[in-house]
Parts: structure tokens; sequence; C-alpha cells
């Protein structure tokens, strides 16, 4: 991992760093549910994106009050967004160090 570009003495760094990861977990989670088989592993990965979406709630409400969720994160169905697994290593790849081509993973 690389987080060379949060500065850590900074509040508003480090919360809009965790906003940015805790929004891209949930759209993972949401994408990756359809490409999901077994009923077990459904269930699972729901809890998890239940928990990463309280997360990402929690930190818009610290950096703006009442903010828990809004049209970056909600799409015009009013659901959260989903992201493929290739979308979500595009913007994960700022973090990333490692590069990891997504070329080989299920859309």
């Amino acid at each position: 991992m690389d987080f060379s570009t949060i500065n850590f003495s900074d509040r508003t760094s480090v919360l809009g760093t965790a906003k940015a990861f805790e929004d891209l977990g949930v759209s993972a989670y949401n994408g990756a549910g359809r490409l999901i088989q077994s009923p077990d592993y459904l269930t699972l990965a729901g809890k998890i994106v239940s928990v990463e979406a309280r997360h990402a709630a929690l930190i818009r409400d610290l950096i703006e009050n009442g903010s828990f969720a809004n049209m970056e994160v909600v799409d015009a169905t009013g659901l959260d967004v989903a992201r493929t697994p290739k979308e979500v290593l595009a913007i994960a790849k700022t973090y990333i160090k490692t590069e990891i081509n997504a070329n080989n993973l299920p859309s």
C-alpha cells in the first residue's frame, strides 16, 4: 500500500481518504454481489457491505453533519452505487504500489 498522499497530521486529509476508502468499499461489494454464486458467501458479503455503509455514513457525518449520503454514493434509483472489479481497481490504484491487472476479472 502507498499512503504517501495522506497527511496524517491533517484531519481533513485523513477523513477525506477514509471517506474515499469506505465509499469505494461499499461500491465494490455492491458490484461484486451479482458475481457471488454461493448463498452463504452472498450473505456474508451483505453483512460486510452493511457495516461498510455505516462506516461511510459516519465519516461523511464527521466531515459535514447530516451528510450521511448524497449523489456521490447514491444512484438515480436511490440505491448505493455499484462498481465492477475493474472500476474499483482503477480508483484504488492511487494507494496500491503493486500493479494489479483487472483484465481477467469478471465484469
